[in-house]
């Protein structure tokens, strides 16, 4: 693969202009594409909205600014655009079909060594590979997450035909302008999407049952796990709380629920049965070796009390 120095960003919505900032902070110029003159110009607003916010809030020097907006090309011409690229972002609207027609162009007009990335927050990749058939090996997904110029990750999506060296690439260039790429595989939603769309079908249906307000349900999870999440993960909080504990409230709700969601799941049957508890018993989800339990729980602990200074400075 060629070295990244320039980048086609299609689609100047919601995710492709937070795109083509993150990639202009890093020094590396972007070709920004969409339909109308119009709609570029509302993500040149955007983007220079954006850096001035930062540069209010003291992290972006404000003799930047200019420097970064002049390295976003505005263009409506995709064929243009992806010839001098040395990586493609596919960052429109999900609409497969589009997606489809917009892998199939740029597969003839870009170079053989060029990476074709999706933003797809949903379809299988391999449909997009399959379009493509000139070199499916260069094409990948790199789902990013609103907002994509600040929200550290990026689930990258590899399909059958993705080489490893695309694979490689990728993953060191989302790197290099301070992302976190995670490997996933293609499947409906991949992994983030799946686990928050999960937890947005159960407020709503908290809300359909009376239960609590859009409010209250926003304030109890920002203030409750949401608080904890960006300190340390599900399953780490499930071992530290105790799989025993996870298993006897899973059994609970589900007798009382009856929904499907909350039947117990047959992989914390197995563990209860090896007496893998988490933290407690050395073995959960993890492994712990002696001490490692107390040195995880310290490290959440001083994740946590640092979000807390924040989370009390903003009230």
């Amino acid at each position: 693969m060629r070295e990244i120095k320039t980048v086609a960003v299609v689609g100047a919505g919601t995710m492709g202009h937070g795109f083509a900032q993150l990639f202009a902070m890093n020094g590396i110029e972007v070709s920004l594409v969409d339909e109308t003159e119009q709609l570029l110009q509302r993500a040149r607003g955007w983007i220079i909205g954006n850096l001035s916010y930062m540069a209010e809030l003291g992290d972006l020097p404000t003799d930047k600014i200019e420097g970064i907006v002049n390295l976003i090309e505005l263009t409506t011409d995709l064929k243009v655009a992806s010839q001098k690229a040395d990586f493609v972002l596919e960052a429109v609207y999900e609409d497969l079909n589009l997606k489809k027609e917009i892998f199939q162009d740029i597969d003839t007009w870009t170079h053989s060594d060029v990476i074709l990335a999706s933003n797809t927050s949903s379809f299988d990749i391999h449909e997009l590979s399959a379009v493509t058939a000139h070199h499916p090996e260069r094409v990948i997904g790199t789902h990013g997450y609103n907002p994509p110029q600040i929200t550290p990750c990026v689930e990258v999506i590899p399909t059958k035909s993705t080489s490893q060296e695309t694979i490689d690439a990728t993953f060191a260039f989302l790197r290099r302008v301070g992302k976190v790429p995670t490997r996933c595989s293609s499947a409906p939603g991949f992994v983030g999407n799946r686990i928050q769309f999960a937890m947005a079908a159960e407020a709503i249906a908290i809300v359909e049952e009376g239960l609590a307000t859009p409010e209250e349900i926003d304030q109890i999870v920002k203030t409750s796990f949401g608080f904890r999440l960006s300190a340390y993960g599900p399953f780490e909080i499930c071992d530290l709380a105790g799989l025993d504990v996870y298993d006897a409230i899973f059994k609970y709700l589900y007798a009382e629920l009856k929904r499907e969601q909350f039947r117990p799941p047959a992989i914390l049957q197995k563990m209860m049965e090896e007496r893998r508890y988490g933290v407690k018993s050395g073995q959960g989800f993890y492994k712990y070796e002696e001490g490692a339990a107390e040195k995880m729980k310290r490290e959440r602990d001083k994740r946590l009390y640092r979000r807390l200074r924040l989370f009390r400075e903003e009230q």
